[in-house]
């Protein structure tokens, strides 16, 4: 009998346990799997300076089978650069399991994103494995709580990549999704090594509801909907004002929009109430 292999989502949660731990057990104060201003973060940590002041980092983690290349470095610094002006967080690191390309290292010097090696996180706390262990403890009773509690909603966008839609999906569906304190992704925004179709697949899976732009009949956007629909997710489906409407959707409850002011006060209507969020 074959022993089962972890999948890629499995790995990856069981690497960010990992750095959580060991950033516990060196003595921060640690929250793994977090919402910050709708953007999810693997792990958060507090600490404080010898002059006691609060030091606030954004951690990635990345259980890649290769090196970590330039493009997670940049999407990770743009995403820690909004946190930071808006005084959320005052450093981004990212933890690699197999290291960084040299172009990698030279975008997170510009960027001001610390590049880090678990092998030297292990080799900080290897002496003290009595801390690891009970830091260990620690995280699993809190990820347990987390689990128990209840969790910020996560959306799924599918929509077509083009920059004609970057506002809609900025301005019209994450600062409407965001200000409900919903975590929100995109296909773009997120680093994989697996086949896209699978990533966006597990994340539809995942996620409590996808909002779809189906303006333009982008195919990948209507297998993404079929897909959401064979695996009982809720959709919302949103097009702009005169965008034709296959046959077979033409009984949904679109949101069509003329402009991104109608799309945000008819999103944010539509969300509140299929997730029974009061109005303001």
């Amino acid at each position: 009998m074959s022993e089962k292999v972890d999948s890629p989502a499995q790995r990856g949660f069981k690497f960010e346990r990992e750095v959580a731990s060991i950033y516990r057990a060196l003595g921060a104060e640690v929250v793994h799997d977090v919402a910050i201003a709708g953007n999810q973060i693997d792990v958060l940590a507090h600490e404080r300076t010898t002059a006691g002041t609060l030091i606030r980092t954004a951690i990635e983690c990345k259980a890649y089978s290769s090196q970590v290349g330039i493009e997670v470095v940049r999407s990770f610094a743009a995403l820690a650069n909004l946190l930071k002006s808006r005084g959320l967080i005052e450093r981004a690191a990212i933890v690699s399991l197999n290291g960084y390309t040299r172009n990698s290292r030279e975008a997170a010097a510009e960027f001001g994103v610390d590049l880090i090696e678990i092998d030297d996180l292990r080799k900080k706390i290897e002496k003290q494995p009595e801390l690891l262990i009970k830091a260990k403890e620690e995280i699993s009773v809190q990820d347990h709580i987390s689990d128990v509690e209840i969790k910020p909603k996560r959306l799924f966008v599918v929509m077509p990549f083009a920059p004609e839609f970057n506002d809609i999906y900025i301005l019209g569906i994450r600062e409407v999704a965001e200000n409900l304190g919903f975590v929100v992704e995109r296909a773009d925004e997120i680093e994989h090594i697996e086949p896209i179709v699978d990533v966006i697949q597990e994340k539809i899976r995942s996620c409590d509801a996808i909002i779809a732009d189906t303006t333009g009949r982008n195919p990948n956007v209507f297998y993404e909907v079929g897909y959401a629909n064979g695996v009982n997710c809720p959709a919302v489906l949103i097009c702009r004002e005169g965008d034709d409407i296959p046959f077979d959707l033409a009984g949904v409850n679109f949101i069509k929009y003329g402009s991104i002011v109608n799309l945000r006060e008819r999103l944010d209507k539509r969300l509140r109430a299929i997730f029974d969020v009061d109005q303001p």
